[in-house]
């Protein structure tokens, strides 16, 4: 396990624990109900989230009549949820290594999660183990930056600019090699799970493209650790390329229409 690579993740969502939501995860939500749909979540079913954050999906899932359990790796991020969810079970629990037994969830719903954990594999094997025989497992992850503009340009902007990410930042996510269909699919697949299905997503993001530099140093960590690690000239020249490149994506209402695109992943714990 990557424990240099947990704490990066824990400090950085701890400090965006109250910015995340209005800005980054507003954009991240246009994606719920696909993944509730995906999961079958509705009235009666009881549902496990892990990396639950400011508490979105959770929100929608209780909506539908579902019965919520909502976990984050975050305590600031927990407290968070917790006051937008007073009708679900929200708790800090770590993944892997969730404080459930066996097959007590009919779904387990990851939103954007695995990519941020330190062990993709055992994180998806607690996550087939929580589930009943015959329940899914659904997880989603960003596709890569050359079809999710809305964060890859920030990355086309730093190369740009001649920069290159802060050496003290820690290597790749644990997660990159599973990052596409055929290496997704494998990761349920070896963990137990059956009739796994790996499907994209795409929509567009509407935003002011000034307020969406700010989300994103508001409401992620590695891209913004990138930009933050950035001496003030630097700086400026990311800055300056953002805002050309980003034009690309200009609509006659004065906002941009970033392309956004991720991977969902669906399996089933086999019947006993």
């Amino acid at each position: 396990m990557d424990e240099r690579f947990a704490e990066f993740e824990r400090s950085g969502w701890a400090r965006r624990s109250r910015t995340y939501d209005e800005g980054f995860g507003a954009m991240t939500a246009a994606l719920h109900p696909a993944l509730l749909d995906a999961a079958g979540v509705g009235p009666g079913v009881r549902m496990l989230e892990v990396g639950c954050g400011s508490g979105r999906l959770s929100a929608l899932a209780l909506s539908r009549g579902a019965e919520v359990v909502a976990t984050d790796a975050v305590a600031q991020m927990v407290d968070v949820a917790a006051e937008a969810l007073p009708a679900a079970k929200v708790l800090r629990a770590e993944l892997p290594g969730l404080p459930f037994g066996d097959a007590g969830f009919d779904a387990a719903v990851g939103a954007f999660v695995i990519n941020h954990v330190p062990d993709p594999p055992a994180a998806a094997r607690d996550l087939a183990r929580v589930v009943r025989p015959g329940g899914r497992v659904l997880l989603s992850c960003w596709a890569a930056l050359a079809d999710n503009r809305a964060q890859g340009l920030f990355f086309d902007a730093v190369a740009e600019a001649g920069a290159a990410p802060p050496a003290h930042l820690p290597g790749s996510s644990p997660f990159a090699r599973h990052a596409d269909p055929e290496a997704f699919t494998a990761l349920l697949t070896d963990a137990g799970l059956t009739d796994v299905r790996v499907t994209r997503a795409d929509w567009p993001h509407h935003v002011d493209p000034a307020r969406w530099w700010q989300d994103v140093l508001a409401g992620t960590v590695l891209t913004s650790a990138v930009l933050e690690g950035q001496d003030a000239a630097t700086l400026t020249r990311i800055r300056a390329a953002y805002d050309r490149l980003v034009t690309r994506y200009a609509t006659p209402e004065g906002l941009v229409a970033l392309p956004v695109a991720a991977l969902v992943a669906t399996g089933v714990r086999p019947l006993d």
